[in-house]
C-alpha cells in the first residue's frame, strides 16, 4: 500500500514550482488537498492557475513569485541558463513568459554586453550606493552576456577599479547588500586600507577619532 502524501510533501513540490496535475500524479492526491495546502502554507498560485483574477493580477503575481526568472528572461538567457540558476521548471518559465509577453531572443545574449547589463541592473540608491536589480545566483548578483554568466559584483568592481579583483569582492559600507564600485574592495583594497589605518594609529595614537 502507498503511504498517504504528507502536506508537507505537496508544499515542498509547490514550492519548487510544480503544478498541480504533476503533484496529483506524483503524489496521488486530490486538487482540493493541494489547494488547502497552498494556502495554508501561504504559496500564490503558479501563473498558469491562478482563477478569477485579471491579466494585470496574473502578471503582478508573476514578477511577484519569479523575479530571478523574469529578469533572466529578459535578459535573453536560455532556458538552460534560467534552470541552472534558478532550479524553475521549463512548463513554469513558459507561463511566466507568456503572460508578460517576453519574447523569444533571435540569438540569446547576442545583444547583451557586460557593460550594458551592468547598466541596466545597477540602480543608485542614495548616498553614493547602488543596489542590484538584476537576477541572483546563490545569494550573489550574476548577469548573462553572449552566453556567459558572469558574478556581478566581480564585474561591477572591474569596472570601478579598472582591473580584475583580488580574492572576494566584499562591501565596505553600512548597506550590506551595495553594489556601488566605489564600496566594493578585493584583497588589494583591504589591504591598502589596513595600512592607512596602522600609518594614522601611529600618528595620531589608538585613542583618535
Amino acid at each position: 500500500m502507498t503511504p498517504r502524501a504528507t502536506t508537507e510533501q505537496i508544499v515542498a513540490m509547490l514550492r519548487a514550482g510544480a503544478s498541480h496535475l504533476e503533484i496529483k500524479e506524483q503524489l496521488r492526491v486530490g486538487g482540493d488537498r493541494i489547494t488547502r495546502a497552498r494556502r495554508e502554507a501561504g504559496i500564490d498560485p503558479a501563473p498558469g492557475h491562478i482563477r478569477y483574477t485579471s491579466d494585470d493580477e496574473r502578471r503582478e503575481v508573476a514578477e511577484r513569485r519569479y523575479p530571478h526568472v523574469v529578469a533572466m528572461l529578459r535578459d535573453g538567457a536560455t532556458y538552460r541558463q534560467i534552470i541552472d540558476a534558478t532550479g524553475t521548471r521549463p512548463t513554469t518559465i513558459s507561463r511566466v513568459r507568456r503572460l508578460l509577453d517576453i519574447p523569444v531572443p533571435a540569438r540569446p545574449n547576442s545583444a547583451q554586453t557586460i557593460a550594458e547589463a551592468l547598466a541596466r541592473h545597477v540602480q543608485p540608491h542614495g548616498d553614493g550606493h547602488a543596489r542590484w536589480t538584476g537576477p541572483h545566483s546563490d545569494g550573489h548578483p550574476h548577469l548573462w552576456s553572449h552566453g556567459r554568466n558572469y558574478n556581478g559584483r566581480r564585474e561591477i568592481f572591474r569596472a570601478h577599479h579598472g582591473r580584475d579583483p583580488q580574492g572576494p569582492v566584499t562591501t565596505t559600507c553600512d548597506q550590506p547588500r551595495c553594489i556601488a564600485g566605489a564600496h566594493l574592495a578585493d584583497d588589494l583594497v583591504r589591504q591598502a586600507d589596513r595600512k592607512l589605518a596602522d600609518t594614522y594609529t601611529a600618528i595620531f595614537g589608538p585613542d583618535a577619532p
